[in-house]
């Protein structure tokens, strides 16, 4: 079938009952429409996803961070107290005092850096500290207390203290003097505000760079979600445009594999199924009035004309009436069985095997006429077919050729296999055709007549062509592709004709 394929694009105008609203309201509702659209929900569930996605990627990355950067000022700190106290040099006649004073020489020659601090902690007070920072003294007097709470005679102790909004890190170190006296302690510590300053604008530039990339994402989320959500727009307009009066309309589909884009080839092929079974109708309906309208003229003139008074013009035209009635009946059936040539359930499949089915077809219509009836050949095979609607088709041309044949004529069936191969000789899968025919020594038909024959009241110009509705070659083209095939006439004019159903080869089971 072919349908007129009429993309549905952006900026076509609206339908012409579309109510005009203000420009406020247009605004609202045009807002109302984007935020519950398919594409804003899907962007913003993506953006919602990402954003929770490095909001946790970059608070356990950083809490890692600042961890990481505690152990290792620690170990620095440690090392470098550790240091200090192997640097003191210790003899059997130092008291604890030349101790304290070794320990602060060396603490002095080894130059902290200038956020670096030492001090010494000796019964219970901070006895002397050495500070890298010549112009500022890091360890504030205000600290000592909390230095001094830090000792811990059971090793290293680690802690923090702040001063003048200065964070540092601190070691307190218990020391052992030659007196064994554990009364002194040494205290390393470093100011930490340039680590919490790194720390702080690598937190910002993450903030920065991660809200740039969602802004990123949400753009080409947005673009992305619109060309993949595209066939849905477009299914949405054709909707609003296809009707009963018009399903030509289609949704343009790009190349694709994606559930939108199945979908929108889905509805198209949903709009060719319904437009298909609209014309139908609408050529059933055509065909019923123009056939009808004689029949029924004939009635009406008939009855019109009768005299009541007479019996034998009531007797005469009651007869012509049935018989007319009987006419509008079949052509009723008819027209109604090409209506449903095209439904699921119009074949009943089964397995036929051809030899039994032309004898029983030879059996049922050689009694239809006094013909010298023949069975050509017959293919030893098994078809998955519709036995009646076969018989039916056979039945239509047997009663064709009875019609334009004298009792001398010929009239045959057959069956066979017809092989295609190609040049190089193969065989391919699916290549064979069945054919099944009815041949004919009757007058023929012309071949300006032989396509129109099988149409809708279709009638040859000369030879066979008097009589009839011109539905009985109809049915049989129609049978004959329900089965997947097509209906054929080979003839010359004069020399008799030859009725062909073609099967294609799904439609053949197997050669017993």
């Amino acid at each position: 079938m072919t349908s007129n394929v009429s993309p549905i694009r952006e900026g076509g105008q609206p339908p012409p009952s579309a109510p005009t609203a203000s420009s406020g309201e247009a605004d609202q509702s045009g807002w109302s429409a984007r935020v519950h659209s398919v594409r804003f929900r899907v962007v913003a569930a993506m953006l919602v996803m990402m954003f929770a996605g490095l909001v946790t990627a970059g608070l356990v990355t950083f809490a890692v961070q600042f961890q990481e950067s505690d152990a290792r000022v620690d170990q620095a700190l440690l090392d470098k107290a550790n240091a200090i106290v192997r640097l003191v040099p210790i003899t059997s006649r130092m008291d604890g005092e030349a101790f304290d004073k070794g320990l602060h020489k060396v603490a002095e020659d080894i130059e902290p850096r200038s956020n670096e601090v030492m001090a010494g902690i000796i019964d219970g007070r901070v006895g002397w500290t050495v500070d890298g920072s010549p112009e500022q003294n890091l360890l504030d007097k205000a600290m000592y207390p909390g230095a001094i709470g830090l000792r811990s005679a059971a090793g290293a102790a680690f802690g923090d203290l702040t001063a003048n909004g200065h964070p540092f890190r601190t070691v307190v170190l218990p020391v052992k003097g030659p007196a064994a006296r554990v009364a002194t302690y040494l205290l390393v510590g470093r100011d930490t505000n340039d680590l919490r300053d790194h720390l702080a604008s690598s937190v910002h530039t993450y903030v920065l760079v991660a809200a740039g990339t969602l802004l990123a994402a949400a753009v080409l989320g947005s673009v992305v979600a619109g060309r993949l959500l595209d066939p849905l727009r477009r299914l949405r307009e054709a909707t609003q445009v296809v009707s009963h009066e018009d399903l030509t309309q289609r949704v343009e589909v790009r190349d694709g594999t994606d559930d939108v884009t199945l979908l929108a080839k889905t509805f198209n092929t949903m709009l060719e199924r319904l437009d298909e079974g609209a014309q139908q109708q609408q050529r059933f309906l055509d065909d019923a009035g123009h056939e009808l309208r004689t029949p029924l003229t004939i009635l009406r003139g008939h009855l019109e004309l009768v005299s009541v008074h007479d019996p034998e013009d009531v007797s005469a035209t009651r007869d012509m009436l049935l018989e007319e009635v009987d006419r509008m009946q079949r052509l009723v059936d008819d027209l109604l069985l090409l209506a449903n040539a095209g439904h699921p359930d119009f074949l009943r499949k089964e397995a036929v095997r051809m030899p039994d089915f032309l004898h029983q077809v030879m059996d049922k219509i050689h009694v239809l006429a006094d013909r010298h009836w023949v069975i050509d050949e017959t293919a030893d095979s098994v078809v998955d077919a519709d036995p009646q609607r076969l018989t039916q088709a056979l039945a239509q041309l047997v009663a064709n050729a009875v019609k334009y044949t004298d009792p001398s004529a010929t009239i045959a069936l057959g069956c066979r296999r017809e092989s295609s191969t190609p040049v190089d000789g193969s065989r391919l899968p699916g290549s064979d055709t069945l054919l099944l025919w009815v041949r004919d020594t009757g007058p023929g038909i012309a071949a300006e007549d032989q396509q129109r024959i099988f149409e809708r009241f279709g009638r040859a110009h000369s030879g066979r062509g008097q009589e009839g509705s011109g539905l009985g070659l109809a049915i049989v083209s129609a049978i004959a592709e329900a089965h997947g095939g097509a209906a054929s006439v080979e003839s010359d004019h004069g020399r008799g004709a030859s009725f062909i159903i073609r099967m294609p080869l799904q439609s053949v089971g197997a050669r017993l």
